[in-house]
């Protein structure tokens, strides 16, 4: 292979300074074209919004039944590039344009079935634009890496783009997840669609979501019920939530600490099982790296349910050392519940079992008591 040319896939894309490359969202592309074989792509479009070097377009070119994918990319360098990879691949795209979101969306008479969103940065100037060449039954695809700013490392940016104050917090992944997919719900509903969310990664140095669009009053209301606030309690370290409103107390129900409050954010489902084990067995069929495959698998047995347990966390709280997290899941399913690890917390459990239940079986895993705060 070409030391200039860079393969992924059944893709080749030049290596050039001219246009943005980033190896590291391979499992991000791997994930998206294992979820576009997983709902079905036969005969359908796509916008690759933000093409780059087009590699991500490329890729479901070559490896999706699309009936074709469309190209924008607004950097005059980078769409020299662009072109010039289409040509490596001998593709002949519906359309490669040298534009913004913006001018597109407002003079195009086209409709996408599946729009890919992949910026440098946050999503919050586009979104409002790609859901005007959309339809009922659309996918977004949207990707956000300004995770400082949903993850609450620059609140106020969050409560200006977002609309929603952020967690700074071991639970911070989640709930900027959630409150990246609010946002697309809120911007939905605006042209009378509800969202369904099939699938979400957050990897890495970003988070991506998989969100289909369905047109009609009672489905954009589902949505906007769907949302609500999150309380995180900095004494016992446990979450709580409330669809629709603030929660009525700022007072932990269960240790009587005060909550910090977050939120408006998604608190309704975030994974469609049966999607999500397709997705997972198509990136694990076509040969993707241990390690995303590894990631898929922890989504696809996800349990959906807002918010997670940290165990370092909750082990620091209680004045104890490491502790198995295989058997502090294994004494919570003895109980009768739902556990599972999660993708947002590589210590995190995700369970609906209450904190509690939680630290008692920590305690038992230890195999000792210990003196709480």
């Amino acid at each position: 292979m070409d030391r200039d040319i860079y393969a992924e896939g059944k893709a080749r894309v030049y290596r050039t300074e001219n246009a943005f490359l980033n190896p590291e969202a391979k499992a991000s592309r791997d994930i998206s074209v294992g979820f576009l074989n997983a709902v079905g792509a036969s005969g359908l479009t796509c916008l690759d919004a933000t093409a780059a070097t087009g590699i991500r377009g490329i890729r479901y070119s070559l490896e999706t039944k699309l009936w074709g994918v469309s190209f924008l990319e607004i950097n005059g360098s980078s769409y020299k590039e662009l072109l010039r990879n289409l040509e490596l691949n001998a593709l002949e795209p519906k359309t490669a344009l040298n534009t913004s979101i913006q001018e597109f969306a407002n003079t195009t008479k086209s409709r996408f079935d599946f729009i890919d969103l992949d910026p440098f940065g946050g999503v919050t100037p586009y979104i409002y634009d790609l859901v005007k060449i959309a339809t009922d039954g659309s996918y977004l695809m949207v990707t956000a890496t300004d995770t400082a700013v949903l993850c609450g490392a620059e609140e106020k940016a969050c409560l200006r783009l977002y609309g929603a104050k952020p967690m700074h917090n071991e639970l911070c992944h989640e709930v900027g997840m959630r409150i990246l997919i609010s946002y697309i719900a809120n911007v939905a509903a605006q042209f009378n669609f509800g969202i369904r969310v099939h699938l979400t990664a957050s990897y890495l140095h970003y988070m991506r979501a998989f969100v289909e669009l369905k047109r009609g009053n009672k489905d954009a209301m589902a949505s906007i019920s769907s949302m609500g606030y999150a309380g995180y309690c900095n004494k016992c370290k446990a979450g709580t939530y409330d669809f629709g409103q603030i929660p009525k107390s700022s007072t932990c129900r269960t240790c009587g600490g005060a909550l910090q409050i977050s939120g408006r954010m998604w608190l309704g489902s975030i994974c469609n099982k049966s999607i999500a084990e397709s997705v997972a067995r198509n990136v694990r069929d076509a040969g993707a790296e241990q390690k995303t495959v590894n990631f898929i698998d922890v989504v696809a047995n996800e349990l959906d349910t807002p918010l997670h347990y940290s165990l370092p966390m909750l082990t620091k709280r209680m004045h104890l050392g490491s502790v198995s997290m295989k058997t502090v899941m294994d004494d919570i399913m003895e109980k009768g519940y739902g556990v599972t690890r999660t993708q947002f917390n590589k210590d995190g459990i995700k369970t609906d079992a209450g904190i509690d239940e939680v630290i008692d079986s920590i305690r038992k895993s230890i195999g000792s008591t210990a003196k709480q705060n």
